[in-house]
């Protein structure tokens, strides 16, 4: 049986509606009872009895949630624990889109790597919609996100903010000049755009739009133009006088969060490694305070 058919079933059972399932499966909402029309017809019962905008389970799909449940628990951990080698007692699999992996998490996945005699880690790079549903399908144990997710079952740890500063090759320019620059797009996220209306330049086409900050960073400094980088990546090049901060560009800032299931078997490693640092200038990031 195909398991994304289940995790539909189990999120429309949770939500009670078409509409939000497929808004937290990053799915078209007729995508959505398409599949519950194909998992209806492979187990030849109605799951949902449907009376104009209330939706219930009916006896059978109450006695299949369970199951399904089940099923996608153990089909995630079995994905990661066949593949360990002898020597190996558990995998840890952490999970972030691409550009994340660009500014050096090395400290914080030594202080991982160091949680527990026998651990094996596991990086993955996926879209933030991607590594969500990797969470609800227990194929992930943690992702880092700058955006967060309205899944209930997806609890969000903040561990910080990125820093992202405006810069140039070129010492003079400012607010004014960047209309006539080329422009260079980092895609952080959805939210992460330019809000003061003396910087709309900034909206208009860019020369270069990418998911990758060193490959922005290196097309600024070999053909000049604007662009928005994280200020970890920028400091060398600052000193150096190769780039400069554009005078009147305010830094933009953006959270980072740990993603983890809230019910996931792994809890007790994962809140050991809440509490890790990451490693980071403290003038970049902070840790939040403690609790209580």
């Amino acid at each position: 049986m195909d398991t994304e058919l289940l995790r539909t079933f189990i999120e429309v059972s949770k939500t009670r509606h078409f509409g939000r399932a497929a808004e937290n499966l990053y799915l078209t909402q007729s995508a959505v009872s398409f599949r519950i029309r194909q998992l209806e017809q492979q187990l030849g019962v109605s799951l949902f009895a449907r009376h104009r905008n209330n939706i219930r389970l009916t006896a059978s799909g109450e006695r299949l949630l369970p199951y399904a449940d089940a099923i996608l628990h153990t089909l995630g951990r079995a994905k990661q624990d066949v593949a360990l080698s002898p020597g190996f007692s558990q995998q840890l699999a952490i999970g972030a889109p691409p550009v994340f992996w660009e500014l050096d998490f090395n400290d914080w996945l030594n202080h991982v790597y160091a949680l527990a005699p026998g651990l094996a880690v596991r990086l993955e790079t996926a879209s933030r919609e991607h590594l969500c549903r990797q969470l609800l399908e227990r194929s992930l144990d943690l992702a880092l996100l700058s955006e967060p997710t309205k899944i209930d079952e997806i609890a969000l740890h903040p561990i910080g903010e990125l820093v992202f500063e405006l810069v140039s090759r070129d010492p003079a320019a400012n607010a004014d000049s960047l209309m006539q620059m080329p422009h260079i797009h980092l895609d952080w996220g959805t939210s992460f755009e330019p809000q003061p209306s003396r910087l709309q330049s900034l909206q208009k086409t860019p020369v270069l739009h990418s998911s990758s900050a060193s490959m922005a960073l290196q097309f600024v400094l070999a053909n000049g133009g604007a662009a928005y980088l994280p200020r970890r990546m920028l400091t060398p090049f600052l000193e150096q006088g190769r780039l400069h901060l554009v005078e009147g560009g305010q830094p933009l800032r953006r959270p980072l969060y740990l993603a983890y299931l809230e019910k996931s078997d792994r809890r007790e490693l994962i809140d050991q490694l809440l509490t890790l640092p990451l490693g980071w200038d403290g003038a970049e990031l902070y840790l939040p305070a403690p609790q209580g």
